[in-house]
């Protein structure tokens, strides 16, 4: 009994609606979707969230605080951006030698340092 229940047809059909689904928006953001571009205009005038939060009550009638529209800005326009790789830091083994020698002699843990004043050298050449 090797009989399809499902056609060929229907399979590919499922696998289109699958590639094109995108979850619903939260609840709580709802309102903001339908203001979405107008959002992000706003915010590359650099305009604050409060200010945001202004011009969507006295235009529009949504009322939000301006948290919700920092986390929607956070959670929903930002997730659209791709991130910067953050430079990673060099271990201090790895550091050029150049550097090494710069640093000051440091006395060992638990050794006594001199009680004389650190002058620093001038950087007048």
């Amino acid at each position: 009994m090797n009989t399809t229940i499902v056609s060929a047809e229907a399979k590919a059909r499922l696998t289109e609606a699958v590639k094109n689904y995108t979850p619903p928006a939260p609840e709580k953001y709802r309102a903001l979707d339908e203001v979405k571009e107008s959002i992000i205009t706003l915010r590359e005038r650099k305009a604050s969230y409060q200010t945001i939060r202004s011009i969507l009550h006295d235009n529009t009638s949504i009322e939000v605080s301006h948290q919700t529209v920092a986390r929607y800005c956070r959670d929903v326009l930002d997730s659209a951006k791709p991130k910067k790789p953050r430079r990673p830091k060099m271990p201090a083994a790895e550091q050029p030698p150049s550097a090494q020698a710069e640093l000051p002699a440091r006395p060992s843990i638990g050794q006594p340092r001199s009680r004389e004043p650190r002058i620093t050298p001038s950087k007048n050449l």
